[in-house]
């Protein structure tokens, strides 16, 4: 089982993988799941937990079902 800090570096990592593979910055997921550039950047470096809300959102920003991003 995973910790909540291991959890969260493989999404953390997850969503930018996903990210940079629709060749998108942080600013503009931010701006597209109405969060800031600093919130993604907490989110992908492991600095904050994102709720199942956000998490959604990015999800939706990205175009992809929300089970992609635990796909790790």
């Amino acid at each position: 089982m995973l910790t909540k800090q291991e959890l969260s570096i493989k999404i953390g990592n997850r969503i930018k993988q996903l990210r940079k593979d629709k060749n998108i910055s942080q600013a503009e997921l931010g701006r597209l799941c109405g969060r800031d550039k600093q919130h993604i950047e907490l989110i992908e470096n492991h600095k904050v937990s994102a709720n199942t809300y956000t998490l959604y959102t990015i999800a939706t920003a990205l175009e992809i079902e929300f089970i992609e991003l635990f796909k790790f």
